[in-house]
Order: C-alpha cells, then structure tokens, then sequence
C-alpha cells in the first residue's frame, strides 16, 4: 500500500502538467528573489551572497536583473528542452522546493526587519 501511495505521488509530481506548472513558480519566484535581493542590497540591510551575483549587483541594478533571469532562464528552457525525461522533471522538485524556501526567507526577513525601510528608502 505504501509503495502504491509514493508511486502515485512520484507520477502527480513528475507529470507534465506538475513539470509545466512548477517550470513557471520557479520563473515566478526567481523574479521575486531578484528583486528582492535588490531591495534588500539597495537598503543596505543585506548582502548578496552568491558570488556571480555579487559582481553582477555591483555593476547596478539592471545588469544584476538581467544576468539573474537570463541564467535562471537558460536552466528553464534546459529543463524544457528535456522535459520527456523522468530526470528533468523529477529536478523540478527539488529546485521548486528550494525556490519555495529562499522566497519565505525573503517574506521572512521582510518581518523581522519590517517593511519600513524599502518603502520609506
């Protein structure tokens, strides 16, 4: 019973439908990280801390965007161009789950420190 439960789940997490739909949040929410990061960054209430991405903030707010949605959308389209297969679905869930995770540290973070600074300056 309990392998038939995990198999039904490894299917509804892995088909297409769960693929396209997880292909967006994370297209979705890695946006939302971006800027994020950049109202946190230009608050001067955080740092980047990967560091490809610290470099590209340093050079401003635009190259920083550009370089976090292009990268970002590069894997996406990767994963798309393999979507037929179990693998590149199954990474889907992982990665959304981590997404998932980075976007309630911002939510989070936002309420400890308060909304006050990015939206006062």
């Amino acid at each position: 019973m309990e392998h038939q439960m995990f198999a039904t789940l490894r299917r509804r997490l892995t088909s297409h439908v769960s693929f396209e739909a997880g292909l967006r949040a994370i297209l979705v929410l890695n946006l939302f990280d971006a800027l994020s990061t950049l109202g946190w960054v230009e608050a001067g209430l955080a740092t980047e801390a990967n560091p490809l991405m610290a470099m590209a903030i340093e050079h401003g707010a635009g190259p920083f965007l550009l370089s976090k949605v292009a990268l970002v959308g590069l894997a996406a389209a990767l994963l798309w161009r393999h979507r037929q297969e179990f693998t590149a679905r199954l990474a889907l869930v992982p990665l959304g789950m981590l997404y998932a995770f980075v976007a309630g540290g911002h939510i989070g973070f936002a309420i400890f420190k308060g909304f006050e600074p990015i939206i006062w300056g």
